[in-house]
Order: C-alpha cells, then structure tokens, then sequence
C-alpha cells in the first residue's frame, strides 16, 4: 500500500467527491493523528506550516474534525496508544518564552534609563512654600501699589 500526505485543503476536497474509502484515527503515545484510504494509497494529514503530521491532544476533538468535514464514520488504531507517554506540548515553547521575557526586561530598562527624573523632588512643604510665593508675586502684578 503506497503512503502520502495531504493537507486539509486537499482532504476537503477528497471529502466532497466522495473517494475518502476509510478514515482511522492512529494513536501514538498519548497523541493522535488521521490517516485517510484514497484508492489504495494511505495519506496522511499534515499540519499546515510545520510539515509535521496535524497532531490531536485528545480523540473528542479530532472526531469534533471528522465530522466537520462531512465523513461520519472512522476506524480507530489504539496499537502505537500509551497513556503514560506524555507527549510534550510545544519543546520549543519554553526557550522561546524565556528569549521574550529577556528581550521585553532589557527594553523596559532601557526605557526606564532614558526617563529623566529629577535627582531630589521637593517636599510637599517646599511645594507649598513655592507656590505660596508664586502667588504673591502674580498678585503684585496684578494690583501694583501706587
């Protein structure tokens, strides 16, 4: 039997003509994926940028894609299926996550560098006394003593 890949696109438009002869969900670890029979020949369904097999986390969700696609019927291959094995989530999730945490520290810093913040800031008495004697003098302008 000759294996392949297909991607979604591809898939719903085998779905609309009517050829897709089989659908099985294989299980490998705790992950799975779909395979489809077209005229003897097993494809696969890719994931649309990685070209990796498209990956489900659980058999509810991928049977919730089955039937979006309009096939309301599919095999299930448990032989690969281990629930122990804890597939991880994205490997490379956390040393990007760490990359963005410094790069978005290291901004803020400099940032924070850049503010020019006076050295000593005035008490709220210093504050008062300066205002008060703002005042005075906008008043001695405004009624000058003859």
């Amino acid at each position: 039997m000759n294996t392949g890949k297909i991607n979604h696109n591809a898939l719903t438009h085998l779905v609309e003509a009517g050829v897709v002869l089989t659908t099985t969900a294989k299980a490998s670890g705790d992950i799975w994926t779909l395979t489809i029979l077209v005229s003897n020949i097993e494809k696969t369904v890719m994931a649309k940028n990685s070209g990796k097999p498209r990956v489900w986390r659980k058999l509810d969700t991928l049977a919730k894609y089955i039937q979006k696609l309009g096939l309301n019927r599919f095999e299930i291959d448990v032989t690969d299926y281990n629930a122990e094995q804890k597939s991880l989530r994205r490997p490379d999730s956390a040393a990007s996550l760490k990359l963005a945490h410094q790069s978005h520290k290291s901004r803020v810093t400099k940032n924070i560098k850049k503010l020019s913040i006076p050295a000593t800031i005035s008490s709220p008495e210093k504050m008062k006394e300066k205002w008060e004697k703002r005042r005075a003098r906008i008043l001695a302008e405004e009624n000058p003593r003859v």
